[in-house]
């Protein structure tokens, strides 16, 4: 098969091709692809040189409140914690509806080369897409949920990109989902931020993702691109660390 065209692909939506040669990363998925977009010599020290970047303050906060969130929902803790009460009633709807089995917590998507869902881990696992919730609402209907800990000023676009990612996903292991609800829950702010998607909609993004995700995978030379919002948050950056000396300061 050369190219990926199904009765659910919108008219007009360019076919996508799985044949294509792996390179040194053989899988993505979309905070390894934002990284690989912003500097590809920083995914070649990580995912070819296997050099673990380590975890900052924010981060290990976000990875608690995340556990806390999946641990409530399923019903694992007696009591909100404080860090969830901003989004009390939200929460409490999650935690009825994973009771009635049309919740889904800390979801692990995997699909192959050409966009087949797999498991998290397989073989011919290519992306891994990992949401924090998805409600069910109905046989055509789906609700996306990310919780975010950190800022939303400045992050409106990437966060944008993230969500638009889950909502192609939900469709394509969903084939009978017409409609999907993306949903931001700013836990610290008590803000949300919200989109509407139909299948034509959200899939017709899909080439695009696909491209990208193929440039990653096929890198073979991951050129660095130093720049100041590039080495920023980057563990690697000159003068940090002994194993890039191409970082900027600031």
């Amino acid at each position: 098969m050369n190219n990926i065209i199904t009765s659910s692909t919108p008219v007009g939506v360019e076919p996508i091709s799985p044949n294509f040669e792996l390179g040194l990363v053989d899988t993505w998925s979309y905070s390894a692809l934002k990284v690989f977009e912003e500097c590809p010599y920083r995914t070649y020290i990580s995912r070819v040189r296997k050099i673990r970047e380590p975890s900052g303050p924010a981060a290990e906060r976000g990875t608690e409140i995340h556990q806390q969130a999946e641990d409530y929902i399923k019903g694992e803790l007696g009591e909100m914690p404080d860090t969830l009460k901003k989004f009390e009633d939200e929460f409490d709807e999650l935690k009825t509806l994973f009771a009635e089995a049309k919740c889904e917590v800390e979801g692990e998507w995997g699909f192959t080369k050409d966009w087949t869902p797999t498991g998290w881990m397989f073989p011919n696992t290519w992306a891994r897409i990992k949401l924090d919730a998805c409600v069910t609402q109905d046989e055509t209907s789906m609700r996306v949920i990310d919780f975010k800990t950190g800022k939303r000023f400045g992050n409106e676009i990437a966060h944008g990109q993230q969500a638009l990612i889950y909502a192609i996903a939900a469709f394509l292991r969903h084939p009978d989902a017409q409609f999907v609800k993306t949903e931001l829950w700013y836990l610290d702010k008590n803000e949300t931020a919200t989109r509407n998607y139909t299948r034509d909609e959200a899939l017709l993004f899909l080439p695009k993702w696909h491209s990208r995700a193929v440039k990653m995978t096929t890198c073979t030379d991951f050129t660095p691109t130093p720049s100041q919002s590039a080495c920023r948050w980057c563990t690697f950056k000159k003068g940090d660390s002994p194993e890039c000396q191409y970082g900027v300061s600031r």
